[in-house]
């Protein structure tokens, strides 16, 4: 059916569909648990191996090259760049060490298109995404939506986009928290969510982590303590 059509936005849309019922057969069959990226990414590798990859790497490609920049902020785009580092992954798979850092090598690939998009988008988009965080409303792992962040876009500019895209009526009173192994920690107004994401990411022992959107204190009373990794976690 991919394959089939024409439009990169129906070809995406169709993608993003599938993704959503591999994740709801995830939760099926592991009811209670909140699952998120790394528990994703084997399962879409899996079917993406027992699937035609000829013409699924075509249509990849042909979105990647295709797609409206205004959909980089969408959840579409995510779920695109995921299934772009399945498919590097299973073409390398030979040559590639199965330990931890796999995904990392992952992410690596789809950081390098991200890179090459940018350069080809910034005659289009004078705001181009690099990269995407998930987050949370209320609580870990509750209501998840995936958003595009640019390496510049601060905690105070997430916040706007949440306010948006969880239509919260009363925004000022919400601000962006981390939680780490269920330990929430606040996050300041300034600092660089993809620094954070990053950190976790490449800390030696990695914790499982959410960043998640409720109420608080506001931003003008907060703290101006940036974040650190958890003592448990170092």
């Amino acid at each position: 059916m991919l394959h089939k059509e024409y439009s990169p936005e129906k070809k995406i849309s169709i993608l993003l569909k599938t993704c959503k019922v591999i994740y709801e057969s995830m939760s099926v069959s592991c009811p209670g648990r909140t699952l998120g990226a790394d528990d994703f990414l084997p399962v879409l590798m899996y079917v993406v191996a027992h699937s035609n990859i000829a013409p699924l790497m075509l249509d990849v490609e042909y979105m990647m090259e295709l797609m409206d920049p205004a959909m980089q902020l969408g959840e579409g785009s995510y779920y695109l760049t995921t299934t772009y580092g399945a498919l590097e992954h299973i073409k390398n798979y030979d040559v590639m060490q199965m330990t931890r850092q796999l995904s990392l090598e992952v992410q690596d690939s789809i950081h390098r298109w991200e890179r090459h998009r940018t350069l080809s988008k910034k005659r289009l988009s004078g705001s181009p995404v690099e990269d995407f965080v998930k987050v949370s409303l209320l609580e870990a792992g509750a209501n998840i939506k995936t958003l595009g962040v640019r390496a510049s876009t601060t905690l105070q500019d997430l916040c706007r986009q949440c306010a948006e895209t969880f239509e919260v009526v009363e925004p000022d009173t919400y601000r962006l928290y981390i939680s780490v192994d269920g330990k929430y920690q606040s996050l300041t107004p300034k600092e660089l969510p993809l620094s954070v994401k990053s950190s976790l990411h490449h800390s030696e022992h990695r914790a499982k982590y959410h960043f998640v959107y409720r109420p608080g204190v506001c931003e003008s009373e907060a703290d101006d303590v940036p974040f650190f990794l958890l003592p448990s976690d170092i």
